[in-house]
């Protein structure tokens, strides 16, 4: 049995190189993703209380962006789905203007709506399958995306063992602090919120609810087409007794009860072929709503900064000018008026003499004023950056939509065509034996 990260292959060092930028966004920009998959779920025993989990076995080809070489590289690595969580964690935190990829969701709704943990049983493996497709397309989102194709910890993530353990021992904490974002998102801000961010927020409710609906009826719909097929299925049994008494129509029903019984059976293939080519991808739009949201409410949080930087910024410039105007008077404490405020302030030891509070009131204006600059240079940074990201998710989606649609009508012709096939054949058994 292979062991996590056996066969992983390192790199060599004429073929990578690590550009020199903020730690976590260090990038490796000599090699390219040629394909990425996940071959198998397998169960583990964990250490400590020997916990059993699933582990995802991801196969990764890289290739040298130096197309004269030629030369490849191979990724092999066995990841458990909360390490997933933490490298979606980590891009969020790094990457905080990009529409991260969803992850599939955790639990198994059951048939009351609630959600439950993996029972280890015969009965997840349609559910877990599922959820190795979905970690599969995680996977490549990140690997064509321009900046997350390019992340070290990314490719750790794809081959190293222990590497969840050094992200941590290199100062990432692990923590979104998503509540914090959401509580600052929501405070009232004194500026007009940008219409363009509050258009994408409104977009990705009305797309969730769309969406949302759309599993809701197809779950409506693909009970009803399973009972239907299944009762096709009954009558091949039924024509099959048939053939027996019925002798002068004998071919004819046992031609119809073996295309029955077929017709009956590609129910099955089609709710498969469905969930992998149409529902799976409308799940993983409704994770890409909240994936809007997030940057969205980052938006919110800078300018909600920047906002504070302003107001501390005024507050320090109201006060020297409150120093200015109450400026040193003559024979009041060596220049400077008493009050209780310098009475608090000699107690501390502090120096209360008017030179010294105007150099320090000087001085935290320009911290604030720099303060600000900065505040304003980032959102500004920010605004351009997500804009952009969110125009090649919106190309991208039309992309995914217009193949998903055009999947979901030809698999309905699939199926028409079994239909009529399957009556034909029906007809075509009576009529010879006529």
């Amino acid at each position: 049995m292979a062991t996590p990260d056996e066969g992983a292959v390192h790199h060599s060092p004429n073929l990578w190189h690590e550009v020199d930028v903020p730690p976590f966004r260090k990038e490796i920009v000599d090699l390219k993703f040629v394909n990425i998959s996940i071959k198998c779920y397998e169960k583990k025993i964990g250490t400590g209380f020997k916990e059993e989990y699933y582990a995802y076995k991801i196969i990764s080809i890289l290739t040298s962006s130096d197309e004269r070489t030629g030369d490849r590289q191979r990724y092999e690595a066995w990841r458990r789905y909360s390490e997933f969580e933490t490298l979606k964690n980590f891009l969020i935190s790094i990457y905080p203007h990009v529409v991260i990829p969803p992850l599939p969701v955790k639990a198994i709704k059951g048939s009351s709506g609630l959600l439950s943990k993996i029972t280890f049983s015969g009965e997840d493996n349609d559910f877990l399958l599922q959820r190795q497709q979905a970690l599969e397309i995680f996977l490549v989102r990140l690997s064509r995306h321009r900046l997350l194709s390019k992340n070290f910890w990314f490719h750790e993530f794809l081959q190293k063992i222990g590497w969840k353990e050094r992200l941590m021992q290199s100062g990432f904490s692990g923590k979104q602090g998503e509540s914090m974002i959401q509580t600052l998102s929501m405070q009232l801000s004194k500026h007009t919120p940008d219409s363009r961010f509050q258009e994408v927020k409104a977009y990705g409710h009305d797309l969730e609810s769309v969406l949302k609906a759309i599993l809701n009826i197809r779950e409506r719909l693909n009970g009803n087409m399973k009972a239907m097929y299944k009762v096709h299925g009954n009558f091949s049994r039924v024509f099959s007794e048939m053939c027996v008494d019925e002798k002068s129509l004998g071919n004819g029903f046992q031609i119809a009860s073996g295309c029955l019984d077929s017709y009956g059976d590609s129910v099955d293939y089609y709710l498969v072929e469905e969930e992998s080519r149409f529902l799976l991808p409308l799940k993983e739009y409704i994770g890409f709503c909240d994936s809007l949201r997030s940057v969205v409410r980052r938006h919110e949080v800078l300018q909600k900064q920047l906002e504070k930087s302003e107001e501390n910024l005024s507050s320090k410039a109201e006060q020297k000018e409150s120093l200015q105007k109450n400026g040193p008077d003559d024979g009041n404490n060596g220049g400077k008026k008493l009050s209780f405020k310098n009475l608090s302030a000699l107690i501390r030891g502090e120096d209360t003499r008017y030179e010294v509070q105007l150099a320090n009131a000087d001085k935290e204006l320009s911290d604030a004023e720099e303060t600000v600059d900065q505040s304003q240079k980032e959102f500004e940074q920010f605004t351009e950056d997500s804009l952009q990201e969110l125009e090649k998710f919106s190309h991208q989606k039309d992309g995914d939509f217009r193949s998903m649609l055009i999947n979901y009508v030809q698999l309905q012709m699939h199926m028409h065509r079994k239909g009529m096939t399957t009556w034909q054949k029906i007809q075509k058994g009576f009529t010879d034996t006529s």
